[in-house]
């Protein structure tokens, strides 16, 4: 598949809300890794539980509560992320190295597409809508975002 021109075909709208899905994602993965490794930056059990708990609820349902309000994907968007999630499962969970491979250039492509300025913003608006990520874990995943899409310039 061609992530980029699926990714890049995506109105703004749909880029948008991709960003905040995935500044939760990527910062519940940080979450996830402190606490296995015992890290002193480490959440405690219960707020790791609470971050995996929510994150989980959004990528499982394609549905994000902020505040009032509830975003939602459309279909295409939402077809592309469960694909997604899918080899990352294969990959990750099942050691299928192809499609670990295949999802780490799906990623990258819906990362870059979303750009880091939708990044920037969607970190905001976490910040001002989520109370289930404590606010300075925002920062890991967007550096793990960062880091991600700069080792592979």
């Amino acid at each position: 598949m061609d992530w980029s021109a699926a990714f890049s075909a995506l109105p703004s709208s749909e880029l948008d809300k991709l960003a905040i899905l995935r500044v939760i994602e990527c910062t519940n993965g940080v979450i996830q890794n402190l606490y296995r490794e015992g890290s002193p930056d480490a959440l405690s059990v219960d707020e790791t539980r609470q971050a995996m708990k929510f994150s989980m609820s959004c990528i499982k349902s394609m549905a994000i509560p902020m505040g009032d309000e509830q975003v939602t994907f459309c279909e295409p968007t939402a077809g592309l992320f469960t694909e997604i999630r899918r080899l990352y499962i294969s990959g990750a969970k099942n050691n299928n190295t192809a499609d670990w491979a295949e999802f780490l250039r799906a990623s990258e492509a819906n990362l870059r597409a979303i750009g880091l300025e939708r990044i920037e913003a969607a970190k905001r608006e976490i910040f001002y809508h989520i109370y289930d990520l404590p606010p300075h874990t925002l920062d890991w995943g967007v550096d793990y975002i960062k880091g991600f899409i700069g080792a592979r310039i």
